[in-house]
């Protein structure tokens, strides 16, 4: 049996193929420790990166979080990661991400509501860590691209106690 996908099908596999490489960059720009082109090529001026504390389940609005930053105090982590000031990030962890269960949840027109699973191997320093959790995107069209407007990583960790502290960008 052959099934034929619609005008609309077809439109709408392409649309969650072209989020997918892009998802599937920025991962390889993270592990590749290239924050600064990150930072240039795939976020906008008003970003917001959030990470909720463990505790936090679901949108929980003015609830306090691990991270907080917009774009401002953002960049300023970049800069603090890539000079060494982050001791505990001297030298560099290598990290490994698993991006799956990608799902664009709204297309407005403008953007992009997105979700994806991930999993973050963070190796170094004579240990090794696994981070898992949901990533929750506000992705914007940018001509044939996108650019990542918020981005939300929510841990599936109840204590991040024996994985360490957040030193590198989820």
């Amino acid at each position: 049996m052959t099934t034929e996908l619609t005008i609309d099908e077809t439109a709408e596999v392409r649309l969650w193929h072209r989020v997918n490489r892009f998802l599937v960059r920025e991962a390889r720009l993270l592990d590749e420790w290239r924050l600064l082109d990150w930072y240039d090529e795939m976020l906008t001026a008003d970003v917001r990166y959030t990470v909720p504390a463990t505790d936090v389940r679901g949108e929980t609005p003015g609830a306090l979080g691990l991270i907080d930053d917009d774009a401002t105090r953002l960049r300023q982590r970049i800069e603090q990661l890539l000079n060494g000031e982050v001791w505990c990030e001297n030298p560099r962890s290598r990290t490994n991400r698993m991006i799956g269960n990608v799902e664009i949840l709204t297309d407005r027109g403008t953007h992009l509501d997105v979700a994806a699973n991930v999993i973050v191997y963070r190796f170094g320093h004579g240990r090794s860590d696994t981070y898992v959790g949901k990533y929750r995107f506000e992705i914007v069209v940018d001509g044939e691209s996108f650019r990542i407007r918020r981005r939300v990583v929510v841990l599936d960790h109840e204590t991040l106690y024996e994985h360490g502290k957040l030193s590198i960008i989820l």
